[in-house]
This record gives C-alpha cells, sequence and structure tokens, in this order.
C-alpha cells in the first residue's frame, strides 16, 4: 500500500510539472507582467531612512539622596513625604505621551534642515512645500480627496479652513491627515524588563529624521522631568518666597536694635531696659524663623534635584547612510517571485476550481 501511495504522489508531481512546462509560456507572461508593475513602484518609490534612539531612565525612587534628606528633614522637623507611592508617569506610558494630540501638534515648530542645507524652515512647511512626492502618494490620497470633496457638496460649512498656518486649537482634515502621519513615522518602544527607551523617527531626508528623533526625545525627557519636579518646585518656590520674607524681617528687626542701642547707651531706666528686652526676643524670634526657613529651603533644592530624573542616552541621533526602506532591486524581485507564485498557482488550480464551481452550479439547479 504504502509503494502504491509513493507512485500515486511521484505521478500527480510529475502531471504537475508536465502541466506547468506545458504553460511556461503563460507563466514567463504573467512573470513578465509583475516584474514591470514592479519596476514602476520601484522607480516611484521614494527612499526613506530611520533614525533611532536608545535611552535608559533613571527608575522612579532610586535617588541618591532619598533616605539622606528624609533624615534630614526629620531631624528638623520637616516632612518631605519621600516614598509615599510611585510615579503616575513611567516608561510604559511613555509612547502614549508621545501618541497624544498637544505632544505632536507641538512638534510641527520644530526647524528642519534637509541633507542638502538647502532648505531651512518649521516641519510644517516642510511638510508642506518641500516633502517630495510621487504618483503613489496622489493615488493614495484620492479617496480621502473625494470624501471631502463629496462632503463639502451637501455641508458648506465644513469646507476647509487655509493650511498657511497650523492652529493645533482648529486642524483642518489635511491637517489631521498630517498628524496621522506624524504619529505612524515615529516609533517607540520600551522593555518591559529593563526600562529601556528605544524612539526612531523615519523619513524621506536623513537630516530631518534625524532631527526630528533628537527632538522627540528631549522634549520627552522635559515632560517627564516637569511632572516629576513640579510640586517640588512650587514647595520650593513658596518656601523660598518666606525666606526672603523672614530674611527682610530679620534685616529690619536688626536695624532698629541698633539704631536703639546706640541712641540709648548712657540711658538707664525701666522703658529702655523694657524696650531692649522687647527687641532682643523680636531679634531672637526672627533670626530663628529666618534659620529654619533657610534650613528647608535647602532641604526643598535638594528635593528638587532628587526628583529630577537622570536619562542615559546609549545611543544617540545620527544621520542615517543607509536608507531603511527595501531598495528597488529587492521590490522587483519581490514582484517576479510574486509572478511566478501566482502564474503557477492558476495553472495548477484552475481546472480544479472550475470543476468545483460547475459541481455548485448543477447542485444549485
Amino acid at each position: 500500500m504504502e509503494n502504491k501511495k509513493k507512485l500515486i504522489k511521484e505521478a500527480d508531481l510529475l502531471s504537475m510539472l508536465g502541466l506547468i512546462f506545458e504553460k511556461w509560456k503563460f507563466i514567463f507572461v504573467v512573470t513578465c507582467c509583475f516584474a514591470i508593475f514592479g519596476l514602476v513602484i520601484a522607480l516611484s518609490t521614494v527612499k526613506s531612512y530611520t533614525t533611532e534612539i536608545v535611552v535608559a531612565p533613571e527608575a522612579a525612587g532610586s535617588s541618591f539622596t532619598a533616605s539622606g534628606l528624609s533624615s534630614l528633614a526629620s531631624f528638623a522637623g520637616v516632612d518631605l513625604g519621600m516614598g509615599e507611592g510611585g510615579d503616575a508617569i513611567y516608561p510604559m506610558l511613555y509612547p502614549d505621551i508621545v501618541s497624544s494630540l498637544p505632544f505632536l501638534c507641538s512638534l510641527f515648530d520644530v526647524r528642519v534642515e534637509n541633507i542638502d542645507k538647502t532648505v531651512d524652515t518649521t516641519y510644517y512647511d516642510y511638510l508642506l512645500h518641500y516633502t517630495k512626492k510621487t504618483w503613489l502618494d496622489d493615488v493614495k490620497a484620492m479617496p480621502t480627496k473625494a470624501i471631502g470633496w463629496l462632503v463639502s457638496l451637501f455641508d458648506s460649512a465644513s469646507a476647509e479652513p487655509s493650511t498657511s498656518k497650523f492652529n493645533p486649537y482648529m486642524l483642518s482634515r489635511s491637517q489631521m491627515k498630517m498628524v496621522k502621519n506624524l504619529n505612524s513615522a515615529i516609533g517607540i518602544f520600551v522593555d518591559k524588563k529593563t526600562d529601556v527607551v528605544t524612539l526612531s523617527f523615519k523619513d524621506r531626508d536623513p537630516r530631518v529624521a534625524a532631527a526630528m528623533a533628537d527632538t522627540i526625545m528631549n522634549r520627552l525627557q522635559q515632560e517627564v522631568t516637569l511632572y516629576r519636579t513640579k510640586k517640588a518646585l512650587n514647595d520650593c518656590e513658596y518656601i523660598e518666597r518666606m525666606y526672603l520674607e523672614a530674611k527682610d524681617s530679620l534685616e529690619v528687626i536688626q536695624e532698629r536694635y541698633a539704631d536703639f542701642i546706640s541712641h540709648n547707651k548712657n540711658i538707664i531706666n525701666e522703658f529702655v531696659i523694657i524696650e531692649k528686652e522687647r527687641l532682643e526676643a523680636d531679634k531672637e524670634l526672627k533670626t530663628t524663623l529666618y534659620a529654619q526657613w533657610a534650613q528647608q529651603l535647602m532641604l526643598a533644592k535638594a528635593k528638587v534635584q532628587e526628583k529630577t530624573p537622570v536619562f542615559v542616552t546609549l545611543k544617540p541621533a545620527a544621520i542615517s547612510v543607509l536608507a531603511s526602506s527595501m531598495g528597488k532591486a529587492m521590490q522587483i524581485a519581490l514582484f517576479i517571485f510574486l509572478g511566478v507564485v501566482f502564474a503557477v498557482a492558476y495553472v495548477l488550480m484552475k481546472d480544479t476550481v472550475r470543476s468545483a464551481l460547475h459541481k455548485m452550479m448543477r447542485r444549485s439547479e
């Protein structure tokens, strides 16, 4: 039985090979058509370049001064609240920050320069006026333009505003599409085990890709730093105001005390003694308050430093020399392979599919 099955399989294989050789002209023509189509696509495709940055952020609550500041604060009678809970913004939320609409809209004001140094403008103007476009881009944009045109026929109020300026509070359809394309050009990955952040940016110009990737990473670091230090900075500003008030108040009472002593050196009576004691007590109180606010200001500044995160750049931004998109030769080879597969599959499956359709039609009758 096994020998018979092997013979049947070999016979089927030989018949399939014979059918392929019999239809070699058809397969050749189909493959050539796919190759020509692949050549057109390859010649119409613009190269794209990707810049990648790798950063290792400091773990939340791993500051070098946390325990020291807590003990100093306890000694001074100040509660800094360290170690109570974790940060609401942690590395796994970085992709959500970058993909948020306010963050994306803020990137259109970034100044970029192309690789030839012939263009120096904002990223929005670069996309609007200086980005190379092919007929494929126009074909992809045709459905969106057609839908917008049809909608504008029935609703005159839906006409797009002028796109000469970028207003993040009132985006047109084309500007919203630019925001979506910008979001798709950004790639950000966070390693769950090490919290290492990998950010990439893809553009048709390598210098623009490097500039945008570097700017996005810097602004992401600023957002995280602002969040982690905001409360500490507010507390520090308040304590600094109280410190300056205590300092001014101490200087005033010191001048009054010095002036009183100099005018009452040789005068001895009950009023002078009482006033002197009152001024001395007031001066000691102002001195104590000044010393306490000075100590708290020092601790507040140290807390700001403790809250400021550290980002270690493992791989900085660099202008890419090699394109990240598929090469023209690879695209043509891919279409040739697809042509061969399609033609061979059609030759082998044509009779089977036809017989199956005839059977279905007969059953339906």
